[in-house]
């Protein structure tokens, strides 16, 4: 797998970086990708179009490492998990957008066997954070054409598959938010806009947590993230300890909090040790009830729920295959 130095061709086409441009990138795209074909399900309106106006960079990496993009472009919401239940049986699916676009894809490709890349061109880019990739594409693309493929695992709540994590309660009033913030502030502005709007009327809410079937815990709580990975909403480590393949879910609630107590901890959760606070609480586990005194938003992957009283959530252990780095 390694040429003694020898600059691989995605090197020459545009600065990969260092730490892949030693690889020799024939031989992964010969074994995964089969005939040379890459499936790009492209979201056009990820990151304010920028994914769009990425093609050519994209398609020119990939052939110069040995890969013939397919392009696939979304058309409205649902349509990227559509596009990839009729691709060909084991050829590799790759999400190039946001988190949106990786979450339908993920759920097409989870307990298929298939293998899914992610390209992150969209506003929050929470996954490849856990994946251990980021959000830069050209460590991305050298990711997609060198690296492994990892078994992680996914969820699913009341029937609805997700790869990042499940929340419920501000932070899905916060990714809700998003949606209206002004596209001029970009991914981490829009959300801190999101948090400064909700931060005047938020409240706490009566919750009954069960975990495995065993453990019951009661709160007035203002979240509960039910997390796979470590990040919600481009740059809250909500869950900083989460494993993708530990076949456990990260569950994270608080006590319930004022408007002061909320304001301390939005940077312990920019910064990643939120959990270290005492009014906020963590525990692993394989299967989690949320029952609620009212109907409460959620989002998964942020993606919005109908908004219910009954959250049913379930590992699906090793349920997805993702490319990662090495």
């Amino acid at each position: 797998m390694v040429a003694g130095g020898t600059r691989g061709p995605l090197a020459r086409a545009g600065g990969i970086g260092p730490e892949v441009a030693w690889l020799r990138f024939w031989y992964v795209p010969r074994v995964l990708y089969g005939d040379r074909e890459a499936h790009l399900v492209l979201n056009p309106a990820a990151g304010g179009g920028r994914s769009a106006r990425r093609r050519a960079l994209i398609s020119e990496s990939l052939e110069r490492g040995g890969v013939r993009p397919v392009w696939h472009v979304t058309k409205g919401a649902g349509h990227a998990s559509e596009i990839v239940l009729g691709l060909p049986e084991g050829a590799p699916a790759v999400a190039v957008g946001g988190d949106g676009t990786v979450h339908e894809v993920a759920a097409a490709c989870a307990g298929t066997g298939r293998v899914m890349g992610v390209l992150p061109l969209g506003t929050g880019n929470d996954y490849v954070k856990a994946l251990g990739i980021g959000s830069d594409l050209r460590r991305a693309l050298g990711v997609l054409l060198a690296g492994t493929v990892r078994a992680v695992d996914a969820g699913r709540v009341n029937g609805v598959p997700f790869n990042n994590g499940l929340g419920i309660g501000f932070d899905a009033e916060v990714a809700e938010g998003v949606a209206e913030a002004p596209p001029y502030l970009g991914g981490p502005g829009r959300y801190a806009w999101s948090v400064g709007r909700l931060l005047w009327g938020f409240r706490c809410h009566r919750a009954t947590l069960r975990l495995d079937g065993e453990r019951v815990v009661e709160a007035e709580t203002i979240l509960v993230a039910v997390a796979l990975g470590t990040t919600y909403g481009s740059m809250f480590r909500l869950a900083p300890a989460a494993v993708l393949d530990d076949g456990l879910f990260e569950v994270v609630w608080s006590e319930e909090v004022s408007r002061t107590e909320v304001l301390r901890l939005i940077p312990s959760a920019l910064w990643g040790n939120i959990t270290d606070s005492k009014k906020v609480h963590v525990a692993r586990a394989r299967e989690v009830e949320v029952d609620l005194s009212e109907p409460v938003p959620a989002h998964v992957d942020g993606e919005m729920l109908s908004p219910t009283t009954e959250f049913r959530a379930r590992v699906l252990p090793g349920a997805l295959r993702v490319l990662g780095p090495r």
